[in-house]
C-alpha cells in the first residue's frame, strides 16, 4: 500500500533521503543541489531540508511509503497563488515501474486539491529523456504541455494538470 507523509527531522528520514542521492540511476535524473554534482554529503542534505521541514514557507517536502517504509520523495512548491510545481523520485530500482509514483502522484494530487483550494494548477517538468518518469505522470494524468530548457540547461517536458473548482 502506498501512502504519503511529511518528511521528518529524523536522521532516519535524512539518511533515506541521501541513500537516494547517491542512487546511480537516479543521479542521471535527480540531485541535491546541482546536475552532475559530487557525492553529496549527509550534512549538506540535512542543511537543506531540515530548513524546509522546520521552517516551512515555500517547498514542503514529503515521502513515499509503501507499507509504512520510505521508497520515494515527493515535495510541492507554489509558483505563484494558484499554481504548484512538484518533484519526486522513486529511491530504489526495485520500487520503480510498479505503478508507486503515479500512485503517490494521485495522492499528493488530492492532498493539494483538500489543503489548497484556490490552486487551479500543478506542473512537474521531467527531463525529456527520462522516458519512465514521463510515462508514469502522464499515467497520473499529467498532460504535456511543452518542451523548456530549464535552468542547468537540460531539455525538459513541462507537463500539466488542471483542477477543478
Amino acid at each position: 500500500m502506498i501512502t504519503l507523509r511529511p518528511m521528518e527531522d529524523t536522521m532516519a528520514d535524512y539518511t533515506a533521503l541521501h541513500s537516494w542521492f547517491l542512487e546511480p540511476e537516479l543521479r542521471q535524473w535527480v540531485w541535491c543541489d546541482e546536475k552532475d554534482e559530487p557525492d553529496v554529503p549527509l550534512e549538506r542534505v540535512i542543511e537543506k531540508y531540515g530548513q524546509r521541514i522546520k521552517h516551512p514557507t515555500d517547498v514542503f517536502p514529503y515521502f513515499i511509503l509503501q507499507n509504512g517504509e520510505p521508497i520515494g520523495f515527493i515535495q510541492y512548491y507554489f509558483a505563484d497563488e494558484t499554481t504548484i510545481g512538484l518533484d519526486m523520485w522513486l529511491g530504489t530500482r526495485q520500487v520503480r515501474s510498479k505503478g508507486h509514483g503515479s500512485e503517490a502522484l494521485r495522492q499528493m494530487v488530492r492532498l493539494i486539491h483538500r489543503k489548497y483550494p484556490a490552486v487551479r494548477e500543478l506542473f512537474i517538468d521531467p527531463e525529456v529523456e527520462n522516458i519512465r518518469a514521463v510515462k508514469c505522470y502522464r499515467k497520473a494524468g499529467f498532460q504535456d504541455v511543452q518542451e523548456i530548457i530549464d535552468e542547468e540547461g537540460a531539455r525538459c517536458l513541462l507537463m500539466k494538470m488542471y483542477l477543478d473548482a
